[in-house]
């Protein structure tokens, strides 16, 4: 007799797709133009099993659970110092209790979103809900319902395809939320209606998580835009040093995957090791706005150790309220210094959160470290 031929089967496709990852992805010279790219390539495919693991493989949505999404040792599609994210899988035909805590969050959201075609978690949005259309209790507690039928208080509609939601934490520190140990987001779910006990695992169930598993991984390495290449997104500049015009899933009606209560703005930066970015502009009264430096990966640079990234309570502004923002691989020795880690190139990633008007494009220059010596 052969124990687990379906979940034998499923693993050895996630082999598969680990060894297409590695083959076409971490090791393509296409996608990597040195070796601290292709290096970089191989925590990554770890962090991505570690995610995957947590959502995915350890997932139960009659009885879901939330989980961290990112960490300083778990990176990956954009990841942030300045919030905390907690996701967890659910059903779309299912009822469902949030309750939780405020704690000096800047902004608190819940998006409800349906299956990404691709294997991913970038689904398309159904629901959401700030923290602004929420009541809370005299010590920040609250309760959130997620059902199909309309429940009194704090609730959110659940369409039948409902397959995650994703809780996003902002905070605006001197020193990034991600530094400090201690924080924690006080947030639990649980069914309205009690599933019972949990049954054991059978190899059906086993395979069909290592199957998501393998497809997650696919689709965030092999499935990505190569680096550089041209792209669709609005927000994003496709020629090097510079980035977007702010835009928002919200405003423009579509049908998004991303945050609907922030403006993105995004570019790459490419620059030799005597050269700096030069970013200026003004940021709008909004929520919470930063600005952050991420690898070819979407993995956030070296924040424990290196400032790269600066949020509206970092970023030192003149009188008149306006910035000057420098990216480079040495200290120019002025404000506002994002260092790029050792990084030739990689990109830039701005939020913009619930705005009071619409952000102004940041203005990109590049210059020679040494004029700003003197500036």
């Amino acid at each position: 007799m052969t124990y687990a031929p379906k979940a034998t089967a499923a693993f050895d496709n996630l082999l598969a797709a680990l060894t297409e990852a590695r083959d076409a992805y971490v090791l393509s010279q296409e996608r990597h133009r040195d070796e601290l790219e292709a290096v970089e390539g191989f925590p990554y495919l770890a962090h991505l099993l570690s995610e995957a693991t947590d959502l995915l493989l350890e997932a139960d949505r009659e009885r879901p659970r939330f989980t961290s999404m990112v960490s300083p040792s778990r990176k990956y599609l954009g990841d942030n110092p300045d919030a905390l994210y907690n996701q967890a899988l659910i059903r779309g035909d299912r009822s469902y209790r949030i309750k939780g805590r405020r704690r000096g969050q800047s902004y608190i959201s819940f998006t409800v979103h349906g299956p990404d075609p691709n294997g991913g978690i970038n689904g398309p949005v159904l629901a959401d809900v700030n923290d602004s259309a929420l009541d809370f209790g005299p010590d920040g507690e609250f309760e959130l319902i997620l059902s199909a039928d309309e429940h009194p208080g704090n609730w959110v509609k659940l369409a039948p395809t409902a397959k995650v939601v994703i809780v996003r934490n902002y905070y605006l520190r001197r020193a990034s939320i991600q530094k400090d140990a201690a924080a924690f987001v006080e947030i639990e779910i649980e069914p309205l209606e009690d599933p019972g006990p949990a049954p054991a695992l059978d190899d059906a169930t086993v395979a069909s998580r290592l199957e998501e598993v393998a497809a997650f991984v696919r689709a965030n390495t092999i499935g990505t835009r190569v680096f550089g290449a041209t792209g669709t997104a609005p927000f994003v500049a496709n020629q090097p040093n510079d980035v977007g015009t702010p835009w928002s899933f919200r405003n423009a009606g579509v049908d998004a995957a991303g945050a609907v209560d922030i403006y993105y703005s995004s570019g790459s930066f490419d620059l030799g090791p005597d050269e700096a970015l030069v970013m200026e502009g003004s940021v709008p009264p909004s929520r919470f706005t930063n600005v952050v430096l991420w690898n070819v990966h979407m993995q956030t640079l070296d924040y424990r150790s290196h400032r790269c990234s600066l949020n509206t309570d970092q970023i030192v502004t003149d009188k008149d309220g306006r910035y000057r923002i420098v990216v480079s691989a040495t200290d120019p020795g002025v404000p506002n210094w994002l260092d790029t880690c050792g990084h030739r190139r990689g990109t830039i990633f701005w939020r913009f959160l619930l705005p009071e008007n619409e952000p102004e494009k940041p203005q990109c220059q590049v210059v020679h470290v040494r004029s700003l010596h003197s500036t």
